[in-house]
Parts: C-alpha cells; structure tokens; sequence
C-alpha cells in the first residue's frame, strides 16, 4: 500500500469506525479500495466464506443472509438426493429381477444431483466470500443517509439468525432424505386412533396392552364356547345361531385386535413424519353433522301450498370427518334447508339475476408447517407492521384450520411459477417499450387488448396446443398476468424527472449506467405496482386454471361447482381470497419500503 493510500486511510471519516464496530483495521481499508474501485473480485472474506449467514445475520445484512441460507439449503437438498437414492441403487442392482430404466434413473439422479450440490456449494460460499464485503459497503452507504440501518455487531441479531436457521434447516434436511410418504399412510394413523379411543371404553381398558389383554379374554371365551358347541353330534336351531353369533364375534375381535395391533406397531418416526414433513397435521376430527335431506311436497292442507319435509338418515357407525369437511356439510344442510323453505324466492332471485346477467354481457360482452407460515409473517412484520402481521397469521391460521395448507401451496407454487416468468419476460418487454415510441405504438393497444379479453378466453388457446395438464395453465396465467408488468414497468420509466436524466448524463453517464442506476432505482415503486397487480392476476387466474388441471384451490372451486357441494366451494373461496389479501398487504409494504429509499 502506497504511503498516499496510507494517508488517505489515516484520514478517513470516522463513521466507519462506528458503523463496523469491531475489526475496523480490517474493513477501513477494504471499504477504501471498494469506494475507488480497487478491490479485486477475488477478494475473500473469510468469515463469509465459513459461515455466510452467522456473519450477515450478526452484522445485520440480511438480504446476504437469506440468499446465503437459500443457496446453502438447495445445496444441501441435492446432497441429500444422493444420500436417499444410494442405497435404492445399492439395492436394485442386487436384485437380478430389477428394471434397468430404474437403475439408470437412479444412477443418473445420484450424479446429477451430486454434481449440482457439490458446485452450488463450493461456488455459492467462493461467491458469497466476494461479494460480502461489497455488501457490507452498500449497507454503510445506506446506514450514513438512514441511522435506523443495522450497524455493528450484535449478539441478538446472531442469536435470531440461529432460531431462524433451526426452524428451517433440519427439517427441510430431513424432509430431503425421506421417501415420498403412502398417500393413506397418515390417514391410516388417524383412523387407527380413533378405532383404539372407541374399543378402550368398550372393553374398559386403560391402556392399549391391557385392551390387548381384555379382548384376547373375550376371543379365548367365545373360542372356548365354540369348540363346545362344534364338540356336538347335533345341533338344535338356537344352538345353531349361538354358534353363528360366536364365528362373527371371533371375527369382529379380530379385525378389531388387527387394528390394536396396528396402532401400536406404528413408530415414532412414523408419527413424526407424519406431523412434520406430511400436509399440515390433523388438528380435530368430529363427528359429522346429521346426514339430512330436504324436500318440498304439496300440503294437503292448504291448496296450491307445498311443505318441507327433513328425513334424517341414520349416521354411519365410526364415520369421523375433518373440520373443513364438517364445516362444508354443515353449510350443505343449511343451503338445502333455505333453497326448499324460501325455493319461491330464490327462484324469483334467480329469474332477476338471470335477467340482469344477460343484460350485461350484452352490454360488456364485447368490451373487454413450520417454515413458510414463518416467512409470511417475518414478511409482514418487516415490511407491513404490527396490524398485517396479526391479519397473515390469522389467515394462515385459517389455511391450517381447514387442512387446506398444502392444496394452498399448490396454488402458490403455480402462482409463483407464472409470476417468475412474467417478470424475467415483461420486465425486459417494458424497459424496451420505454426506451422505443414505435415499439411502445405497436404494444400499447395489443397489451390493451389482453387485459380486455376475458380471463377463460386464455385456456382455449392453451389447451388446443397443449393439451389438459399444469403447464398449459402456467402459459395461460402468464399470458393473462404478464400485461400490468410490462405497462408498470414502461410508465415507471417514462416517468423519472428528464431533468434527472440530463443530470445523470452531464455528469458522464452511459446510457446503460443511466438506465441501471438512474432510470430503474427510481421506477422501482411503479415496478412494485405492476408486480403486485401481475400476482393477483395470477393468482386469479390460477383458480380459473383448474378447469384444465391445475391442482390447488382452483380444483376445489370447480370439484364443488361439479358436484354441487356449496360449503367446499364457499371455504375455498375464501381461503383463496385470504392468500391474494396476504400477498397484497405484504407487497405494499415493500413497495412503500422502497418508496421510502
């Protein structure tokens, strides 16, 4: 280091020495060779390059905290890959009978997967080494405009940085190396403890081995008066149902003791995979509500006038049914009671609404478990305060309620999907509208268009060309969803200052400097915008989607509109309408977060 460097250094302004804290002899002059530009890409900083997320999350960077985490996670995802198909290989290639498809399938995932582990790995911690000090820098140019910016080293930002990680990691690790569990599996679980909490009152036993006791007695005692009556040379009519009576007893002790024994052989690792790594965990199953139907009749007391009548059906014996399900047959039971009380009115509502729907469409036909529920809420409260943070746990809550967690995921993944693709195409779409009149002429009445076209408009196409599966859905909400993005991002740029611009480039700007630091940073908000409306479109349009095979909440949607069944169709509804609140309370923070930048 020259003795100018050194100078400079000796010079420097003292808040670098406030915000770093500790080791301040080593960041100065690195934060001094970063801002002139001199810092060599190969540049390691050793404590990113061990532990990546201890350091962000100490020092509080922690965008460098959650990409270190995500990369360290995928990483190790794939590494888990090879671990769970190696003895699957080991054990195909020892069976003569084995397919070889198989074999090569597993021989091809365990490399592939090695291969992308291993380099996402090593790369990801030498790319995260180089740049953590860049980082660190970005995060002091912001602490010196905004005090409230992480600075120094704290204890309790480590401290929430492991909690984090310990909720996350081990058990999408764990959930790594596991086989894809029996579909009835965890059912069967469930089943099995409902049929022991029925037979311990029944025999009164206290405990599953004493049950096993008692109902050994009973089939010791009803073997024993069978082999009497079969001991016989004849038999008289009642002997001959007594004897009957005890062959279906023995039977009905058995299958009971199978489903005892059942119980009581499942493992411990069997119910912890079951609560953890499964769909969301069972929390309640009730007793359905009366199976009740009905009807109108005329009355014969008065002329002209009909009657309801209810006929209940007998419940089935042993039947339990989810929360969801009992809440959905119990909104059933309601509706058929209003639609057969009240069925003179709602079918004069029925004849209004129909009415007036044909007068619109005239009018407007043609005028066109435990780690993402903690994502959502350390979203909200980063980013939307106390009030969206207690309203996404809320919803969550109700998505968990109603064992709709995983179909809902579906849905996400779909919407996630779709959302990805629109901004890797449109964001560039509408840089380029931005920067081209005669493009921007051309796009601006076909974007117009697409947004006018009706939403089921788009599965047409789709599936004439692809047929009935999830990725003509995902084409269709991309094409659906992809206009506010592009128009967003288009207007975002159109609208910063000129006089901003003719600064930028007075002062020795390129046009791609102009647009990368200049024109984008200040459309970021406008971008937020779009992205938000393109989500909800997606996810709008995600619903619609399972009308050609999309999975998640959509196929609930329209499984109950095909079958009639309002209460599934009513609660999907709204847990659809719970996850596009979340998602716009949570991106409204962040846009009002960037705003503030």
């Amino acid at each position: 280091m020259s003795g100018a460097e050194t100078r400079d250094i000796d010079e420097r302004d003292v808040s670098v020495d406030t915000f770093v804290e500790r080791n301040v002899g080593y960041f100065a002059p690195i934060f001094e060779r970063i801002q002139r530009g001199k810092l060599p890409l190969w540049h390691l900083n050793i404590w990113a390059v061990l532990v990546p997320w201890g350091w962000a999350a100490a020092r509080g960077a922690w965008l460098l905290f959650w990409v270190s985490l995500a990369i360290d996670l995928v990483a190790l995802v794939c590494l888990m890959q090879v671990v769970k198909f190696t003895p699957l290989l080991a054990q195909a290639q020892a069976d003569a009978s084995a397919n070889t498809t198989l074999i090569a399938r597993y021989s091809g995932w365990i490399t592939t997967y090695g291969w992308i582990g291993s380099l996402l790995f090593v790369g990801g911690r030498l790319w995260m080494g180089s740049t953590a000090n860049r980082w660190y820098f970005n995060q002091y140019s912001r602490w010196r405009i905004d005090q409230s910016v992480p600075h120094g080293v704290d204890v309790k930002r480590a401290v929430l940085g492991v909690l984090v990680i310990a909720l996350i990691a081990p058990l999408t690790i764990y959930r790594a190396t596991q086989l894809r569990l029996d579909e009835r599996a965890c059912f069967n679980q469930i089943r099995a403890a409902e049929g022991v909490d029925v037979l311990l009152p029944r025999y009164g036993a206290e405990s599953v081995p004493a049950l096993l006791t008692a109902m050994d007695a009973k089939v010791d005692q009803a073997n024993a008066g069978l082999a009497k009556l079969e001991a016989l040379d004849a038999l008289t009519d009642d002997q001959k149902s007594e004897r009957s009576a005890l062959r279906k007893t023995v039977r009905d002790l058995g299958r009971s003791r199978g489903l005892v024994t059942n119980y009581q052989n499942i493992s411990a690792r069997d119910r912890f995979d079951c609560f953890t790594i499964d769909d969301f965990p069972t929390l309640a199953r009730l007793d359905p509500p009366e199976d009740v139907t009905y009807r109108r009749v005329p009355d014969p007391d008065a002329a002209g006038a009909t009657k309801v009548l209810r006929e209940v059906k007998d419940p089935v014996e042993g039947r339990k049914v989810t929360i969801f399900t009992y809440s959905a047959e119990s909104i059933d039971i309601s509706i058929n009671y209003l639609r057969a009380q009240y069925a003179t009115a709602f079918d004069a509502m029925t004849n209004v609404l129909r009415q007036s729907l044909i007068r619109v469409e005239v009018a407007f036909m043609q005028t066109p478990w435990p780690v993402v529920a903690f994502l959502f809420i350390a979203l909200s409260w980063a980013f939307a305060g106390n009030g969206t943070t207690v309203f996404v746990a809320s919803s969550l809550a109700f998505l968990a309620l109603f064992e709709l967690w995983q179909i809902a995921m579906q849905t996400m993944a779909l919407v996630v999907v779709s959302t990805a693709v629109c901004v890797l195409i449109g964001l560039p779409i509408g840089i380029w509208m931005a920067k081209n009149k005669l493009f921007r002429w051309i796009t601006e009445p076909v974007l117009d268009v697409m947004q006018t076209i009706p939403s089921l408009s788009y599965l047409v196409p789709a599936v004439a060309f692809f047929g009935i599966s999830q990725p003509p859905a995902v084409l269709a909400t991309v094409i659906f969803a992809m206009p506010p993005m592009i128009k967003l991002t288009a207007l975002g740029i159109l609208q910063v200052p000129e006089t901003t611009k003719e600064a930028a480039l007075a002062f020795g700007a390129s046009n791609r400097q102009l647009l990368r630091k200049v024109e984008l940073p200040m459309a970021i908000p406008s971008i937020m915008a779009g992205l938000n409306q393109t989500i909800m479109l997606a996810l709008s349009m995600a619903t619609i989607s399972a009308f050609i095979g999309a999975e998640g909440l959509g196929a609930i949607v329209t499984s109950a509109l095909g079958d009639a069944q309002a209460g599934k169709g009513l609660l999907a509804g709204i847990a659809i309408a719970l996850v596009a609140m979340m998602i716009d309370r949570i991106l409204k923070g962040i846009r009002n977060a960037f705003s503030r930048i």
